[in-house]
C-alpha cells in the first residue's frame, strides 16, 4: 500500500519529536543529578560541619581526639573529592546531552523544512497537472472543449467592445474509425496526435486550436479576416492531412469536413457560434469528404 506524502511527513514528525523528547529527558535528568551533587557538596561544606571541625581542632585535650582529627580531615577531603568528581561527570554528561539535543533539534528543523518544501513542490506540481488536465486534452495536449468555450466567450466579449469579428472552424476527421478497426486504438491515437501537430503548425499566431471530441477539432481566430481568407485557412488545414512533403497519415484515406461560422453574423455568444459552426460542418459532411461549408447566414 502506497503511503501518501502527508502520512510520511506525520510519521517523520512523530519520530523526530519522540527522539527530541528522549534526548531532552536525558539532559534534564543529568542536569538534576548535577544539581543534587552540588547540593551535597554544599551540605558537606556547611558552616556547622566546619564549626565542628574547628572546635575539635581547638579544644581537643586528649590524645585520642588529636589522633582522630587527621582521619576526619582525610575522610572529609575524600568525600569532597568524590563529590567534585561526580559533579564534573554530571556536568560533562549534561553538556553532551544538551549538545545532542541541539543537534537533533537542528536536524529535525532541517528535515521538517525539507519535507515541507517537497510537499509544497509536490502540491504545486499536482495543481499544475490537474489544471493542465482540466483545460487540455490528455492525448494531444491541445486545449479541450471547456478551455475553448471559455476562451471563445472572452474573444466574443472583446470583439463586442471593439466591434470586431471572431471566426470559428469546426473540423471533423474522417477515416479514424477505419484505422482503429484495422490497426487498433493505439494506431488511431497516434494518427490523431499527428493530425493535431499538423493542424497546430498550419494555424496562425493568435489562433486557438482545440480538440473537442475524439475526432472533432475546432479553431477560433480573433479579429477574423474576411470570408475568403478564412476559407483559405480551412483549405490549408484540410490539405495538411494529405501533404505531399510529409509521410502519409495512414494506409487509407483520411479527410476532414470543416464548417465555418462568424460572430456576429451567425450568433451572439459562444454557444451559438459553436452550434452554427457545427451545423456548417454537417453540411460539409453531407457534401462528401474534404469539403468546407459556411453557415447559411454567413454564406
Amino acid at each position: 500500500m502506497r503511503i501518501s506524502a502527508e502520512a510520511r511527513l506525520i510519521v517523520a514528525f512523530v519520530a523526530a519529536a519522540t527522539t527530541l523528547i528522549v534526548a531532552a529527558s536525558f539532559a534534564i535528568e543529568t542536569a538534576r543529578a548535577y544539581v543534587e551533587t552540588q547540593e551535597r557538596i554544599a551540605y558537606v561544606l556547611a558552616p556547622n560541619v566546619l564549626a565542628e571541625l574547628s572546635s575539635t581542632t581547638l579544644a581537643a585535650p586528649r590524645d585520642d581526639a588529636k589522633a582522630a582529627l587527621p582521619k576526619r580531615v582525610a575522610a572529609l577531603d575524600d568525600e569532597l573529592r568524590t563529590a567534585r568528581d561526580a559533579t564534573a561527570r554530571h556536568l560533562d554528561a549534561a553538556t553532551r546531552a544538551t549538545a545532542i539535543v541541539g543537534v537533533l533539534a537542528i536536524g529535525f528543523l532541517c528535515a521538517l523544512y525539507a519535507a515541507l518544501l517537497r510537499a509544497l513542490r509536490g502540491k504545486v506540481r499536482l495543481d499544475e497537472r490537474l489544471g493542465n488536465e482540466t483545460n487540455h486534452d490528455r492525448l494531444t495536449g491541445l486545449p479541450n472543449r471547456r478551455f475553448f468555450a471559455e476562451w471563445l466567450s472572452y474573444a466574443i466579449a472583446h470583439a463586442r467592445r471593439e466591434r470586431g469579428r471572431v471566426g470559428v472552424l469546426f473540423i471533423d476527421i474522417n477515416g479514424c474509425g477505419a484505422v482503429a478497426e484495422f490497426h487498433g486504438e493505439r494506431a488511431a491515437d497516434a494518427l490523431l496526435v499527428e493530425i493535431a501537430r499538423r493542424f497546430r503548425s498550419a494555424s496562425r499566431e493568435g489562433d486557438v486550436f482545440a480538440r473537442l471530441a475524439p475526432t472533432e477539432f475546432a479553431l477560433a481566430t480573433p479579429n477574423a479576416p474576411d470570408t475568403r481568407q478564412l476559407a483559405l485557412l480551412a483549405q490549408r488545414l484540410r490539405d495538411q492531412l494529405n501533404e505531399c512533403s510529409q509521410p502519409p497519415l495512414a494506409d487509407m484515406p483520411i479527410g476532414a469536413s470543416i464548417g465555418i461560422a462568424f460572430y456576429p453574423e451567425d450568433a451572439n455568444d459562444s454557444a451559438g457560434i459553436m452550434a452554427a459552426a457545427n451545423a456548417a460542418m454537417y453540411a460539409a459532411r453531407r457534401a462528401g469528404r474534404n469539403h468546407v461549408a459556411f453557415n447559411s447566414l454567413a454564406a
